[in-house]
C-alpha cells in the first residue's frame, strides 16, 4: 500500500506549476485541478500497463462444454495473456496465437484463437495471466511518487511551459523512475541467479550450514 493519497499527488503537480493547492478531490474544484486529476489518471493506467508486481495474477477460466471463453469482471482488467497451449487446427502449426477482443465499457471481452479465426474452445480448464487496474492507494509507494513525476511534467507543460522547471522535473522523474523500476523488481523477486541452485545456494542469506558435514566436526561439540 502506497504512502501518497491521490490529494498530495495532485497537490504536488499544482506546486510544480505554481499553483495553490486544494483541500479536497470530491468537492467542486477548478478546471485545473480536473486536468490534473485526468493527467494522474492517464499516467497512472500507463504505468501500471507496463505489468508491475502488485497488479499481475494468474486466474483459471473453465467452459463445461465448447464454447466462447469469457472474461468476468472485465472492468477492472488492463489485459489478458493466455498462458494454456492451445493446439491449432492448421496443418502447418502446432499451437494457436490466443488474443482478447471486445473491449469496451459495456461489453464482455473473450479470448479469440487467432490462427484459426475463431472464439470456439474446447472445453477444459484454461490459465491466463491478468493485468488489474488496481487503485492508487494499492500501488508501491516508489512507483506513485514515479507517476507523480510524470504527470507534474506533463501538467507544466501544459499550463506554464517553463523549460526550467521542466528540466528540473525530467532529472526527479529519471532519478524516482529508477528507484520506482528497482522496486518492483524486489517486490517481483527476480533473481538471475535463481537459475541455477549452487548460485542461488551461494547467493542466499538465508543457508543453514551442516555442521555434521564439516571438515572439522569437534569445533561445533
Amino acid at each position: 500500500m502506497g504512502a501518497y493519497s491521490k490529494l498530495q499527488a495532485v497537490n504536488e503537480m499544482l506546486l510544480f506549476s505554481g499553483e495553490t493547492p486544494v483541500n479536497s478531490l470530491t468537492a467542486s474544484t477548478g478546471v485545473d485541478t480536473s486536468i490534473a486529476i485526468d493527467i494522474l489518471d492517464q499516467k497512472t493506467l500507463d504505468a501500471q500497463a507496463r505489468g508491475l508486481a502488485n497488479n499481475l495474477t494468474i486466474r483459471d477460466y473453465t467452459i463445461a462444454a465448447e464454447g466462447r471463453l469469457n472474461l468476468q469482471n472485465s472492468s477492472t482488467i488492463i489485459s489478458a495473456n493466455m498462458l494454456t497451449p492451445v493446439e491449432s487446427s492448421h496443418k502447418d502449426v502446432q499451437y494457436a496465437r490466443v488474443v482478447t477482443k471486445n473491449w469496451g465499457a459495456n461489453t464482455i471481452p473473450y479470448f479469440f484463437n487467432l490462427t484459426d479465426n475463431t472464439d470456439i474452445f474446447p472445453a477444459g480448464t484454461y490459465t491466463a495471466e491478468l493485468m488489474l487496474n488496481v487503485d492508487w492507494q494499492e500501488m508501491d509507494t516508489p512507483v506513485q511518487k514515479e507517476i507523480v513525476m510524470q504527470a507534474a511534467r506533463q501538467y507544466q507543460m501544459l499550463t506554464q511551459g517553463d523549460g526550467a522547471v521542466d528540466n528540473y522535473i525530467a532529472q526527479l522523474e529519471l532519478y524516482y523512475g529508477a528507484k520506482a523500476r528497482g522496486s518492483d523488481v524486489k517486490s517481483k523477486g527476480y533473481n538471475l541467479f535463481d537459475l541455477h541452485q549452487n548460485a542461488h545456494k551461494a547467493t542466499s542469506r538465508n543457508i543453514r550450514h551442516d555442521r555434521s558435514k564439516s571438515r572439522f566436526p569437534n569445533l561445533y561439540k
